[in-house]
C-alpha cells in the first residue's frame, strides 16, 4: 500500500506543478509533467490494494480526478486563448495585404543612359 501511496502523492505533485505551467504559459513542460503523471498513474495498475486502505486511496483519488478537471479547464482556457490569437493575426494580416498594392513601385530603371549606336 505505502508504493501505492507514494504514486498517487507523487502524481499529485507532478498534476500540481503541470497545473502551475499551464497557468504561467508554459505547455511544453506542462506537457512532459502530464507525460510523469500518466506513467505514474499507469504504474498503479500492478497494485492491489488491501480492503482497510480502499476509503484513503478513494480519497486521493478523488482529489486526482478534481486535479484533472482543472487541468482540463485550464488546457481549453489556453486553446480557446490561441484560437482568438490565431484569428486575431489571420485578420491582421488581411487587413495589411490590402495596402500591398499601393506600396508596390514599377520596374526599378537606372539612372544611367545607356547608348547604343
Amino acid at each position: 500500500m505505502s508504493d501505492t501511496l507514494l504514486f498517487l502523492d507523487q502524481a499529485l505533485d507532478v498534476g500540481m506543478r503541470e497545473l502551475e505551467c499551464l497557468v504561467s504559459g508554459e505547455v511544453e513542460e506542462a506537457e512532459r509533467l502530464a507525460a510523469e503523471r500518466g506513467r505514474l498513474i499507469s504504474m498503479l495498475d500492478a497494485y492491489k490494494p488491501k480492503p482497510e486502505a480502499v476509503d484513503f486511496l478513494r480519497e486521493k483519488l478523488f482529489k486526482l480526478q478534481s486535479l484533472q478537471g482543472q487541468l482540463t479547464n485550464e488546457a481549453k482556457k489556453l486553446h480557446s486563448k490561441l484560437k482568438d490569437d490565431l484569428k486575431r493575426t489571420k485578420q491582421e494580416n488581411k487587413r495589411l495585404s490590402g495596402y500591398a498594392g499601393s506600396f508596390r513601385c514599377g520596374k526599378p530603371q537606372s539612372r544611367f543612359i545607356t547608348r547604343t549606336s
